[in-house]
């Protein structure tokens, strides 16, 4: 072998040495110059999306029964209280016959008397009689009705109108009678007249008849 081939041999074999010294080196990721660079490092930016909890707002309709109790009031019970009337003295009454007592109502509207004397003891008055009264037989005419000018009790009959030709309920000797004040009863052996504000006078009997007259309105029985 001649000097010029050992020497050409000896070229390539350096070269090759050298070759692969500097792909070694571009494996390795020296920093030389010529040197390959290595795969690019891709990185992965991975966005970490934070998703927030889905808040649900239920809103519960709360039907507000508003319950209104009402408390029953015991039952109002009205209780009537029926006073006694005081009893009047029938000595402040009395007339100037034996057994008459004559009074007037407070109004005067009536002039009344419980007259004892005779055989058939009466208790009556004369005034304004209500415009509903019943027609009677006229005093001294019985076949004529007229407007009656008096009501009676007399004794177990029922209280009625009458026509009285004499003016019998007033005192005989024309004084004025006393007013027989509400609220007070004169009471004269089984014969009772008292006066109301609003009913009128009402005279009856132990027998149980009677009558109760205003200028408005009458009752017998």
């Amino acid at each position: 072998m001649t000097y010029t081939v050992r020497a050409v041999l000896l070229f390539a074999a350096v070269a090759m040495v050298a070759g692969v010294a500097g792909c070694a080196r571009s494996v390795d990721g020296s920093p030389e110059t010529g040197a390959v660079a290595g795969p690019a490092t891709t990185s992965a930016t991975t966005s970490a999306v934070t998703t927030a909890p889905k808040t649900t707002t239920t809103t519960r309709s709360t039907r507000s029964t508003t319950g209104t109790t009402t408390a029953s009031a015991p039952p109002s019970t009205t209780k009537t209280t029926t006073s006694t009337p005081t009893p009047a003295d029938p000595q402040a009454f009395a007339g100037a016959a034996a057994g008459s007592y004559y009074f007037t109502t407070p109004s005067t509207k009536f002039h009344c008397a419980i007259l004892t004397g005779g055989d058939l003891p009466t208790a009556g008055c004369h005034g304004p009689m209500p415009a509903s009264a019943p027609k009677v037989p006229g005093a001294g005419a019985s076949g004529t009705a007229v407007t009656p000018n008096a009501i009676e009790v007399t004794g177990g009959r029922p209280g009625q109108f009458a026509s009285a030709g004499d003016p019998r309920f007033y005192p005989l000797d024309g004084s004025a009678a006393p007013a027989l004040s509400y609220g007070r009863a004169l009471q004269v052996n089984d014969l009772t007249c008292l006066v109301d504000e609003a009913a009128g006078v009402t005279c009856r009997s132990d027998a149980g008849h009677g009558f109760t007259l205003s200028d408005s309105a009458f009752r017998v029985w």
